[in-house]
């Protein structure tokens, strides 16, 4: 893939992300909501690849972690495979709230997707499921 192909990809990306982005729910915010939502279903995370991804700096991820753990979303919790290292893990409540929660407006997304044919929709689906698979390179 050539540069112009990957700009004009996160381009879509980014009109797509202004136009069906959830708003805040009032108990969570945004970054809230960001940082639940890649803390994996099982096992944990480190505090500092949560601060790297979601370009935070490191006190301030903290500081959004400590919240999310007084009111029972995650918990810190020592990795399996350093115990030296602390892990962010979501607790069951963390993990059913990420279950029920979106951070895109299904019911918009659902309109502006019903507006393309059929042929296009299941392309565009299979080829967005094949560029997750393809994961980071």
């Amino acid at each position: 893939m050539n540069s112009s192909q990957a700009e004009r990809f996160e381009a879509a990306y980014r009109r797509l992300w202004a136009a069906h982005n959830r708003p805040d729910d009032p108990d969570l915010s945004q970054h809230e909501r960001q940082l639940l939502h890649h803390v994996p279903a099982s096992g944990g995370i480190t505090l500092t690849w949560l601060a790297r991804h979601l370009a935070l700096p490191k006190s301030t991820a903290s500081v959004v972690v400590k919240d999310l753990a007084r009111r029972g979303f995650v918990r810190r919790a020592r990795d399996r495979n350093d115990e030296r290292r602390l892990a962010i893990v979501l607790t069951d409540e963390g993990r059913r709230r990420v279950e029920a929660d979106t951070v895109l407006d299904l019911d918009s997304l659902g309109v502006a997707l019903a507006t393309l044919p059929a042929t296009t929709r299941r392309g565009l689906l299979a080829g967005i499921e094949a560029l997750a698979e393809a994961g980071p390179v």
